[in-house]
C-alpha cells in the first residue's frame, strides 16, 4: 500500500513538473522576455498579466512603464496540437498615460519596436528551437 502511494505521489509530481504552462501563457513569457531582450527595461517586474519597469521616454530617463497583457491567442497547425502562430494584445501606459496606437503607428519606444513588438501583434512557433520568434 506504502509503495503504491509513493508511485502515485511521484507520478502526480512528475506529471506537474513536466505538464508545464499552457500555450498563451507560454506566448505571454516569451512576449515578456522579448521586452527584456531589447535592454529598454530597467527593474523590470513580472506579476501576473502586469509588467512594470523603468525606462525612457523623451527626455525623461525615468519614466514609469507598465504593460498589461490583455489576451494571448494560439493557431495551431493543420495538426491541431503545434503552434503555429500566436497573436498578443497588450496595452502600454507610461507615467500613468496610455499609449495607443495611431492608424499603424504603435508609439511605442523603437528598442520595442525593433523587437517585433506593439500593442497588437505576433509571433511564429519555431519548430527547430521549440520557442516563439518575433521578427
Amino acid at each position: 500500500m506504502i509503495k503504491h502511494a509513493l508511485v502515485l505521489c511521484l507520478a502526480a509530481v512528475t506529471l506537474a513538473a513536466c505538464g508545464g504552462a499552457s500555450p498563451e501563457q507560454q506566448l505571454k513569457d516569451s512576449f515578456v522576455q522579448q521586452i527584456v531582450s531589447t535592454g529598454f527595461p530597467r527593474d523590470l517586474q513580472h506579476r501576473g498579466d502586469e509588467v512594470t519597469f523603468t525606462g525612457k521616454r523623451g527626455d525623461k530617463p525615468d519614466a514609469k512603464w507598465r504593460v498589461h497583457l490583455d489576451a494571448a491567442t494560439i493557431e495551431n497547425d493543420a495538426d491541431g496540437k503545434t503552434p503555429r502562430k500566436g497573436t498578443m494584445k497588450s496595452s502600454w501606459f507610461v507615467d500613468g498615460e496610455q499609449i495607443r496606437p495611431r492608424g499603424d503607428q504603435a508609439d511605442l519606444p523603437l528598442p520595442i519596436l525593433d523587437a517585433g513588438l506593439a500593442q497588437e501583434c505576433w509571433a511564429f512557433w519555431d519548430k527547430k528551437t521549440g520557442k516563439w520568434s518575433w521578427k
